[in-house]
């Protein structure tokens, strides 16, 4: 039997990408992933799987692709191993051309190494506001593709404009992931604020807007806990923060959080996203305003105010 393979952002230290692999392989157990780092994805997802490097997309591995003949031969084998291909979720297509651009490179290798595999786009962020050129990759790529869906109604629009197809909106994969695994959300509540940043933020910000929201009778009720979903976001934490630093390991880890959490501050999307549905959209904010198209969207979808 032929095997599914999975292609994301997987295995680069992002926890939310690493979510979406959990919940694609839940909807793909058969298969192999294509990441960047193996080890670490299985760990985060708790689960054994069989993964195979990326395509060459830049100049190192690009040269490693010439002298490596084990690395071309994992790649090569694909064609024996694969009868479909799966984009399962996330802004593949969005923010920066250079994302853009490493995109279409990868979906040009996807096609031209597995000429016999369908390929399918699925749950997908789709920004509107695309510069020039990258609208130009993103339509290449659309076009070519059997199958896409995507995860809002923004991105449905942006679909549209760029190649006229009306596509399904699925939600996002890791929402649906998540009401299949905590369908009660009953959760055991502690005096817990979760805080995310992917940039420079005041904690003296913070605690003012916390007393003028009237959030806990007293600061000292409350235990803080910077979660970082990429590793570089814990360079951004104050120096007077006066709580502990996090970089979940795993999903119980990071789910464990949430669970306990009453209140989030985010950043990134998913840490948004995991508020939301942990906490509630009336007990989720975002520390600024929206850094992308999938978090304004998501915002005004869910009504969850900036901090």
């Amino acid at each position: 039997m032929k095997k599914t393979l999975l292609i994301g952002n997987f295995g680069a230290g992002n926890i939310g990408d690493e979510l979406i692999l959990s919940s694609a392989l839940e909807n793909y157990p058969n298969s192999i992933v294509m990441t960047n780092d193996g080890e670490s994805s299985s760990q985060f997802v708790e689960k054994k799987i069989e993964t195979v490097p990326f395509f060459p997309t830049g100049i190192r591995s690009a040269i490693r692709f010439l002298f490596s003949s084990s690395y071309r031969k994992k790649l090569f084998n694909l064609r024996n191993q694969i009868d479909q291909v799966i984009f399962p979720g996330g802004g593949l297509f969005a923010i920066r051309f250079r994302a853009c651009f490493l995109w279409w490179l990868v979906f040009l290798w996807t096609q031209k190494t597995l000429k016999d595999a369908r390929i399918s786009f699925e749950h997908q962020g789709i920004d509107q506001k695309l510069g020039w050129g990258s609208r130009i990759l993103t339509r290449y790529v659309l076009s070519r593709v059997g199958n896409i869906s995507v995860r809002d109604e923004a991105s449905q629009i942006a679909v549209k404009q760029l190649i006229g197809k009306n596509v399904q909106n699925q939600g996002d994969r890791v929402s649906r992931f998540l009401s299949s695994h905590f369908p009660q959300r009953n959760f055991q509540k502690e005096n817990l604020i979760l805080i995310n940043s992917l940039s420079e933020w005041s904690f003296s910000h913070i605690q003012k807007k916390l007393i003028e929201k009237q959030i806990f009778h007293s600061n000292n009720e409350i235990e803080y806990i910077f979660i970082a979903f990429q590793k570089s976001d814990t360079q951004h934490v104050p120096e007077d923060f006066p709580g502990k630093v996090a970089f979940p390991q795993t999903q119980t880890q990071l789910f464990n959080l949430f669970q306990k959490a009453s209140f989030v501050i985010g950043e990134r999307f998913h840490s948004i996203l995991l508020g939301e549905f942990f906490c509630g959209a009336e007990r989720t904010f975002t520390l600024r305003k929206p850094y992308s198209e999938k978090v304004w969207s998501f915002m005004k979808h869910k009504n969850i105010e900036s901090l």
